[in-house]
């Protein structure tokens, strides 16, 4: 094939039509796989609907069979056979008189009831493979325990006495399919014979019959019809995708020789759009560009018009009513009426303004006033362009006109207010100079001022550290008081012991051991009380648990002695930043204001929850008691110096206002409160 073919074919293949086609077949031949496969499931479903009703009718036919056996059975009282070590007598009818007969020549007969052969046929038939099918009864009162049914059964029966004729279902036994199929036993008069003493009575369903038809031969058979039919829709399917794909082979064909046809006919239209005269192309452009404009100009705000040079117009836009209150008929019928508009002082204006060009030969716009229909005066921009025919000639201005008397009124109340404003500059000018005087002397006053700010907010934290460490003191004396009545104790029982001379070695080296212990214990608690009030240097990462836990030690004995319980949620990835040692004596300060509230207002079961997390990739800390809450009123003051609620000798009123100032001045953090239900809660962010 040379080049130029190939290429030609290529370009064919992606044209847009080819696209299309194949587009089509891929689409056709995925319907025709969907049609194919639909009717090989619906024939695949019908030929199992056709085995299942096939097992039915085998099943319904054992079934009458058994039944019609019974009745038999049953409408001649039972019947007598000879008593064998196969069929001994049966111990459940043994309430029946005359069960057991001895014929004139001494043989010896046993009554055989209609379930008591059915059972037998079965076996018997099960024994020598006469049946495909099992069957079997049962009953929900039944005498012989085997017809005792399984669950499938009893809710087989039961859908019996609530009135329905049947019940199936396929259930798996020994890994193969069966179709089980039960019939209700309905209660004849024959049948109280023997089953009147368990109640029943005519009408009444007293078991079912059921039966087991074995599904495997049947699937067996139809597996050569089920793979003959797969096999046939396949066949039908190939022949349907090339049927397709044949048509959309041709389809392209055509297209290409379609396209060979167009191609030339659009070279003729070319070479003939060429022999048209100049004269009708820009007609024909023009009645174009008329029709578009009109299209624009009929939806424009502004006022659009042509005006021809004999001052009619050619076309004028809709909107001309809104802006002037005259229709576009009134303009076309009255030529003054466009000049009676201008307002009188501004018509000389118009009429000399297409005199005035820009550097380009462009028309400079202008800005006049109009009067409209109702008298009112509106202020209008005009901006125009002179149109020429095709050949040169002079064909009249197109022209618009936008309303601008709001920009106007706006520029005019912008000047009042310019003038006006320039006189305040004056002043203030004027002003500015006694205020810079002024500046300078209260900048030196302020300086003087916030120093002294600083040192009295430096002194109110050290008041409000040693207030903590007062608060920390009594803590410790609470904790140090049960230990040294301890060491007490020891000295002395070594007195008494000694004076008693009972006292071993062994004894006194564990008295001693004892005292040293607690010794220890209260030199450790006085380290921690010294690193607790020792000043941080620098801002440092830290476990913000470690420091709430750090905290507790210090008052949970004192806690503890006012029956206040602590809860709290630990999360030992959060961490923050900056001075622990500060941090600790704001949540110290926190925790100490809970308890003197808890004990001022005698609450009944105090609580101290505090609970941390994380939000925003920041810790919180948050702090909630149930001792009554902050009236909503001092709420806004609580973290203001000086500001306290109790009485002189219990409150500085700095403790709450030095903890806001080291969390948000001193760390960068946020301090806030809020009541809550019974309670009110801190939160400490950083």
């Amino acid at each position: 094939m040379p080049p130029s073919q190939y290429n030609s074919n290529a370009a064919d293949n992606s044209s847009p039509l080819s696209r299309r086609i194949n587009l089509f077949a891929w689409i056709l031949m995925g319907c025709w796989t969907l049609l194919i496969a639909a009717s090989w499931s619906w024939n695949f479903h019908a030929e199992q609907e056709v085995l299942r009703k096939v097992a039915l009718a085998e099943a319904d036919a054992l079934i009458e069979r058994d039944a019609m056996y019974r009745r038999w059975n049953a409408y001649h009282g039972g019947v007598y056979v000879t008593v064998t070590p196969e069929c001994p007598p049966n111990p459940y009818l043994s309430h029946i008189p005359e069960r057991d007969i001895l014929t004139p020549s001494g043989k010896q007969l046993t009554l055989v009831n209609p379930a008591y052969m059915t059972r037998q046929v079965n076996e018997l038939a099960k024994e020598e493979g006469a049946f495909t099918g099992r069957t079997r009864i049962s009953s929900l009162k039944p005498i012989r325990p085997e017809n005792s049914p399984d669950s499938w059964e009893v809710s087989a029966l039961r859908s019996f006495e609530s009135g329905s004729r049947d019940a199936s279902a396929v259930v798996t036994v020994d890994g193969r399919p069966y179709l089980q199929h039960m019939s209700p036993m309905i209660t004849r008069k024959p049948c109280l014979k023997c089953h009147a003493f368990q109640g029943y009575s005519v009408g009444s369903v007293r078991g079912g019959i059921s039966v087991s038809i074995p599904l495997q031969p049947m699937i067996d058979a139809s597996s050569g019809q089920n793979i003959g039919l797969l096999a046939s829709h396949g066949i039908i399917w190939l022949l349907g995708l090339g049927v397709t794909g044949i048509g959309a082979r041709q389809l392209s064909r055509r297209a290409r020789a379609q396209k060979e046809v167009e191609e030339e006919l659009y070279q003729k239209a070319r070479e003939l759009k060429k022999e048209i005269a100049k004269r009708r192309i820009a007609q024909e452009s023009l009645q174009e560009s008329e029709a578009l404009l009109k299209i624009v100009a009929d939806y424009a705000s502004n006022w659009e018009y042509w005006r021809l040079p004999d001052t009619s117009f050619l076309y004028m836009s809709p909107s001309a009513r809104e802006l002037t209150g005259y229709s576009v008929e009134e303009f076309n019928n009255d030529r003054e009426l466009f000049y009676r508009v201008i307002h009188p002082e501004d018509r000389e204006l118009f009429r000399h303004h297409t005199h005035t060009v820009d550097s380009n030969g462009q028309i400079l716009p202008i800005e006049f006033r109009i009067l409209c229909k109702d008298g009112e005066v509106r202020w209008h921009s005009h901006v125009c362009q002179q149109v020429f025919t095709p050949d040169g000639l002079p064909w009249g201005w197109r022209a618009s006109n936008q309303d601008i008397t709001d920009r106007k009124q706006m520029e005019h109340e912008l000047f009042e207010q310019t003038v006006e404003l320039e006189t305040e500059v004056a002043e203030r000018e004027a002003a500015q100079a006694e205020l810079e005087h002024f500046n300078r002397s209260l900048e030196e006053r302020i300086n003087m001022t916030v120093a002294e700010l600083r040192h009295k907010d430096q002194v109110m934290i050290q008041q409000g550290r040693l207030a903590a460490m007062g608060e920390m003191i009594n803590n410790i004396a609470h904790q140090w008081r049960q230990p040294l009545n301890n060491v007490g104790l020891i000295i002395q029982s070594l007195k008494f012991s000694f004076d008693a001379g009972t006292v071993t070695h062994d004894e006194l080296e564990q008295e001693i051991g004892e005292a040293m212990g607690i010794i220890m214990y209260m030199s450790r608690t006085i380290d921690d009380f010294r690193n607790f009030f020792r000043e941080d240097k620098k801002k440092d990462a830290f476990p913000v648990g470690k420091a709430v836990h750090r905290t507790l030690e210090f008052v949970s004995n004192e806690l503890a002695s006012r029956n206040i319980r602590i809860l709290f949620e630990d999360d030992e990835s959060v961490a923050a930043t900056g001075y622990q040692n500060e941090y600790a004596q704001v949540l110290l300060n926190i925790l100490s204001n809970a308890r003197e509230t808890c004990i001022e207002r005698n609450v009944s079961e105090p609580f101290i929850h505090i609970r941390i997390t994380s939000e925003n990739g920041r810790s919180a800390v948050y702090i909630r008691d149930n001792c009554g809450g902050i009236a909503e009123d001092i709420m806004p003051r609580i973290f203001d110096p000086y500001f306290t609620t109790r009485a002189p000798d219990k409150g500085t009123g700095i403790g709450l206002y030095m903890s806001k100032v080291i969390i948000e001045q001193h760390m960068g953090g946020h301090l806030t409160a809020k009541n809550v239900e019974d309670g009110v809660e801190f939160r400490i962010e950083l």
